[in-house]
C-alpha cells in the first residue's frame, strides 16, 4: 500500500509543486553562477540569515543589517523605514546608538524606480513580499518598505552594487516577516482581550436572560391557572373569553421567542467559546446525544416558519433519504453540529426551487417545492465496527451545475445559479470543517429527488436502540 505524502494536497497538486520547486532551484543555481559573488559576500548572506533568527525585535534586525555591512565591508550604512503615514524614519545606523551620520532629507525621494545616488550616498529601496501587504502595520510604497543607505568610497563597482541590492532584498523579506509577526501578535492580543470582553459583556448577561425566562414562565403559568379558575367559577362572558384567547396567543408567542432564544444562545455560546480563541481552532465539547431529539428536531422546529413562508413542503424520510430511527446516538458537539444542520436548512430556504416539469416523475408534482430529510445508519462506514450516521437534506429543483459541484464546499465559493440570494460562500465550508473535526465528512450529490447535501458523523461511541 502506498503511503500518503500530504493530508492536505492531492497527488496532482503535489506533482505541480514538485515541478515548480525544481524549476526554481535550477533557476536560482544559474542566477548564483551569474552573480559570481565572492566568499566574503556569500558569508555575509549566511551570517545575516543565521543571526536574523536570533534577534526578535525590529530594531535588532536593522542594527544587524547595517553592522554586517560595516564589519565585513567597511562601509557605513543606515536604514530608513516607512511609517503608517508613508514617511521615512531612520531605524538603524552603523556608527552606534548615537548616530554620527546626519539625517538624510527623504522628502520627495522616489522609492519605486530602483537604486539611486543621493549626493555621495547609494540608496537602495528595501522591498518586501508581494503577499499580505495590506496586513502590515505600515503603508508600503508599492512593494517598498524602506531604504538602505550606503556611504561607500568612490569607485563602487557594478558587482558590488548588485551584491548590496540582493542584500537589501534579504533585509526586506526579513523586515516584512518581522512586521507581519508583530501585527499578528498585536491582533492576537486584541482577540484575547475581546474574548474576555465577550464573556463578561455578552455570555454572562445572556445567562441572566435564562433566569428571566424561567421567572416569566412561572408568572404566565400562574396567570393561566387564574384565568382557568375564573372561567370555571364565573358566568361566561366575552371579557373572560377574550382573556383566555389572549393568554393562549401569549403562550404561543412566548414559546416561539423562548425556542429562538435557546437556539441563539446555543450558537452564541458555542461559536464564542473562549477555548476556540485560545487554541486558534475550533475546540469540540463532545457528548453522547440523540441525533433526532437534540439536533434534528430543534432545527426543524426553528426553520418551520421560514419553510412555510417560502411554500416549501417538508417531507420526512422520502425514498433514499434514510430510515426512520429516532434512537440513533452520536458523539458530537451539539452547538457546532446544530450550526452545520442550520446552514444546510438555511441554504434550503434560499435555493429550493419548484419541481421542473421534466423531473416531475422523480421529484414530485410540477411547480411544487419540496424538502426531504432523513438519517441513514451506515454500518462499518468508518471501518469495521465503526458505523456512521448520515444526515441528508434533499431539495427539489434543477440539479447543480456539474462544474460547480466539486467547488461547493470550498471557502468563499458561490455557484453560478444562486440568483439574487444573499450569501458569503462560508456556510458549506463551515459544515465540511466541523464534520471533519468530528472525524466525519460533508458533501453533495445529485439525487433522484433533487440536490442532496449531507454530513456524516462517526458512531463508534454510539448505539442504536
Amino acid at each position: 500500500m502506498s503511503q500518503q505524502i500530504s493530508p492536505f494536497r492531492s497527488s496532482q497538486e503535489l506533482e505541480a509543486t514538485f515541478a515548480l520547486v525544481q524549476q526554481r532551484i535550477a533557476t536560482k543555481l544559474h542566477d548564483y553562477k551569474t552573480y559570481d559573488f565572492s566568499t566574503k559576500q556569500t558569508c555575509a548572506f549566511n551570517v545575516f540569515f543565521d543571526l536574523a533568527q536570533e534577534f526578535e525585535s525590529l530594531e535588532d534586525l536593522l542594527t544587524l543589517a547595517v553592522l554586517i555591512i560595516h564589519s565585513m565591508f567597511r562601509i557605513h550604512a543606515e536604514i530608513y523605514v516607512l511609517n503608517d503615514h508613508s514617511v521615512l524614519l531612520r531605524y538603524g545606523c552603523s556608527t552606534g546608538a548615537t548616530c554620527l551620520i546626519p539625517l538624510m532629507d527623504t522628502e520627495g525621494l522616489s522609492l519605486t524606480d530602483g537604486p539611486f545616488w543621493q549626493e555621495q550616498r547609494y540608496c537602495i529601496p528595501i522591498r518586501g513580499k508581494k503577499v499580505d501587504r495590506d496586513l502590515l502595520p505600515i503603508t508600503p510604497v508599492g512593494e517598498t518598505l524602506g531604504l538602505l543607505v550606503l556611504h561607500p568610497e568612490p569607485g563602487m563597482t557594478d558587482k558590488q552594487k548588485l551584491f548590496f541590492e540582493k542584500f537589501a532584498n534579504r533585509v526586506g523579506y526579513q523586515l516584512h516577516n518581522r512586521m507581519l509577526a508583530f501585527k499578528h501578535r498585536e491582533h492576537l492580543e486584541f482577540i484575547k482581550n475581546l474574548v474576555h470582553d465577550i464573556g463578561h459583556n455578552v455570555i454572562v448577561p445572556n445567562m441572566y436572560f435564562k433566569l428571566l425566562f424561567r421567572q416569566l414562565d412561572g408568572k404566565m403559568k400562574a396567570m393561566r391557572h387564574a384565568i382557568s379558575d375564573l372561567m370555571e367559577t364565573s358566568i361566561s362572558s366575552p371579557t373572560v373569553a377574550q382573556l383566555d384567547y389572549i393568554q393562549h396567543r401569549m403562550d404561543e408567542q412566548y414559546n416561539e421567542v423562548f425556542r429562538h432564544f435557546q437556539q441563539t444562545s446555543l450558537f452564541l455560546e458555542t461559536l464564542l467559546r473562549q477555548s476556540h480563541f485560545e487554541k486558534g481552532r475550533y475546540v469540540l465539547h463532545k457528548t453522547v446525544v440523540n441525533l433526532h431529539k437534540r439536533i434534528l428536531d430543534p432545527q426543524l422546529e426553528r426553520f418551520k416558519s421560514r419553510f412555510d413562508e417560502k411554500d416549501i413542503k417538508v417531507v420526512p424520510y422520502c425514498e433514499g433519504s434514510g430510515s426512520f430511527d429516532e434512537n440513533i446516538l452520536v458523539t458530537a458537539d451539539v452547538g457546532l453540529i446544530s450550526q452545520v444542520l442550520a446552514n444546510l436548512f438555511s441554504n434550503a430556504v434560499k435555493y429550493t426551487r419548484p419541481v421542473p416539469p421534466e423531473l416531475a416523475d422523480k421529484q414530485g408534482k410540477p411547480g411544487e417545492k419540496l424538502l426531504c430529510y432523513g438519517v441513514a445508519l451506515l454500518p462499518d462506514h468508518f471501518g469495521k465496527g465503526k458505523s456512521g450516521a448520515r444526515v441528508n437534506v434533499i431539495t427539489s429543483g434543477p440539479y447543480i451545475n456539474e462544474e460547480d459541484a466539486p467547488q461547493l464546499f470550498k471557502a468563499d465559493f458561490r455557484g453560478r445559479d444562486v440568483g439574487g440570494e444573499y450569501g458569503t460562500g462560508h456556510g458549506l465550508f463551515f459544515a465540511k470543517e466541523i464534520s471533519r473535526l468530528h472525524g466525519g465528512e460533508a458533501g453533495y450529490e445529485a439525487h433522484p429527488m433533487g440536490n442532496c447535501f449531507y454530513f456524516t458523523l462517526p458512531c463508534e461511541d454510539s448505539v442504536t436502540k
